[in-house]
């Protein structure tokens, strides 16, 4: 008997002011299933609905539209639903992480959630201090910093600490890659990897940069226009780079050498996602 889906969209429709001259449709149709443990990609360009779609997974937008949207069993657009449970095991980290902090210091930013939750103070000082460890911030330099002076990455870091703390199922992450420093980036992308294989930690990730999509993910849903249009596992939908141009979209760097690469007659036994595949393909290959 197959598993249950965690998360499963079913003709998933959202219209922006809708009924009004300023109507914008975000969502078209959309069905999408996710399941326990998995790691999933969502990409597609700016205006393709991703961000709209993600914000049905925890509740902060639910159906009034046609579609159905089923969370741990759970139907979205049950008026007695109770949302909170459903936050606690789905969180949401934003592209923007400024706009998820709102208390003065650290500490007490990551500890809302736990708080909310009715933890004693032990318990939650301890909850903090792990969430802190999982992004990499150092519990005793940083819980009592001014949330308003740490850098871009930094609020990144505390904006998922915040999330973390919650100790969530599933851990949607909306372009949290974007605008960090490669070195920030890759560290980020390890410790989501963490998560994900330790923790067994669910992972939906939106992005536009293919190459953490390569990294991280074992299935991707691209859209466009409101609507899923491709869908597969990682390497079936990079091994498809005309159909992603025509959805302005592209490959990862090392994945478009190899397509360039087979088209002058030299193919590799497997096209590369990341550059230590490239590395080890080319080298089989030279060697064969």
């Amino acid at each position: 008997m197959k598993e249950r889906p965690l998360i499963q969209i079913s003709d998933l429709h959202h219209t922006y002011l809708r009924g009004t001259p300023l109507a914008v449709t975000a969502l078209r149709g959309v069905n999408m299933t996710i399941y326990k443990g998995e790691a999933v990609g969502i990409i597609g360009r700016t205006g393709a609905g991703k961000s709209t779609l993600v914000q049905y997974f925890n509740g902060l937008l639910r159906p009034t539209q046609p579609g159905r949207v089923i969370v741990d069993g759970q139907d979205m657009s049950d008026p007695h639903l109770d949302v909170r449970s459903i936050r606690q095991k789905v969180g949401l980290v934003f592209q923007h992480p400024e706009q998820q902090l709102f208390e003065r210091l650290v500490g007490d930013d990551i500890a809302f959630g736990p708080k909310q939750l009715g933890m004693e103070p032990a318990a939650r000082r301890e909850r903090v201090r792990w969430a802190m460890e999982m992004v990499g911030l150092d519990f005793e330099a940083f819980k009592d910093r001014f949330t308003f002076s740490l850098s871009g990455g930094e609020m990144r870091k505390v904006a998922l600490a915040g999330v973390l703390a919650l100790r969530p199922e599933v851990l949607v992450l909306d372009e949290s890659t974007s605008g960090i420093d490669p070195r920030g980036r890759r560290e980020l992308l390890e410790r989501l990897l963490r998560l994900h294989q330790d923790h067994g930690v669910t992972l939906v990730f939106v992005s536009s940069n293919m190459e953490d999509v390569a990294e991280l993910v074992e299935r991707v849903y691209v859209m466009y226009e409101g609507r899923v249009v491709m869908s597969g596992t990682t390497r079936e939908i990079f091994a498809r780079p005309a159909e992603l141009r025509r959805y302005g979209l592209g490959v990862p760097q090392v994945t478009e050498v190899a397509h360039t690469l087979a088209a002058r007659g030299i193919r590799l036994h497997r096209t590369p996602l990341t550059v230590a595949e490239g590395v080890e393909e080319i080298w089989r290959t030279l060697n064969s």
